[in-house]
């Protein structure tokens, strides 16, 4: 019996936590990058790269000391309530998602994630509702959001052989903190954020490729 019980409650802790972690990150299952094309423009989609678990486990053990106070409170009314158990769980599985929600919203902002839609042509960079002309922009760069190392990817005036100093400079990034961002009319606008090394790289080749004067 007590080996059944056991069980019982590692599969609710496993599941709690799968859930924490599935519902708390807000983040769906898709590729990390999509291309595709619409009426002349090319819709670059990218996927935030996922947070270290480790943030997961942060959240459940915040979780649990909520779910311990309100289970102890709970008990120190009515002992003898059969209910405390599942109430403590169902706080327990609440405040974990919520606390790990409030994690992603922190990191991601940090990070810098972009939620606007990003597509270029010929036209130049569209991100949202505001469209950047070729003739306005001066470069596009690589940014890490958390030390703030910058690759120049392309630009008018830039000398040849940044390509062979990017990779030195990435190694020193960051995993997960990449963006990509135009410089334009006095200022750097992020177009994607939160990427791995590969992704930053990825979108930054799919622009180039369609801006006129800033392809190979």
């Amino acid at each position: 019996m007590m080996q059944f019980l056991l069980v019982v409650l590692l599969a609710l802790v496993m599941g709690g936590v799968f859930l924490i972690h599935r519902f708390g990150s807000g983040q769906r299952k898709t590729p990390p990058l999509t291309v595709s094309e619409d009426n002349g423009w090319t819709l670059i989609a990218t996927t935030p790269a996922p947070l270290p678990f480790r943030i997961t486990v942060l959240s459940v053990i915040f979780a649990t000391g909520l779910a311990v106070m309100a289970g102890v409170s709970m008990t120190a009314r009515d002992p003898s309530s059969f209910a405390t158990p599942i109430l403590a769980l169902m706080i327990w599985v609440g405040s974990g998602i919520f606390i790990r929600r409030l994690w992603q919203g922190y990191h991601d902002g940090r990070r810098k994630v972009v939620h606007q839609p990003l597509s270029v042509s010929s036209q130049g960079i569209r991100l949202g509702n505001t469209i950047i002309a070729p003739d306005r922009i001066y470069a596009l760069t690589r940014r890490n959001a958390q030390d703030g190392r910058v690759v120049v990817v392309a630009g008018h005036g830039v000398a040849a052989g940044v390509g062979q100093m990017a990779a030195g400079t990435l190694a020193l990034l960051t995993q997960i903190s990449h963006t990509v961002e135009v410089e334009h009319d006095g200022r750097s606008t992020v177009l994607a954020g939160g990427l791995t090394d590969a992704q930053a790289h990825a979108v930054s080749v799919e622009l180039t490729r369609r801006l006129p004067g800033f392809g190979n």
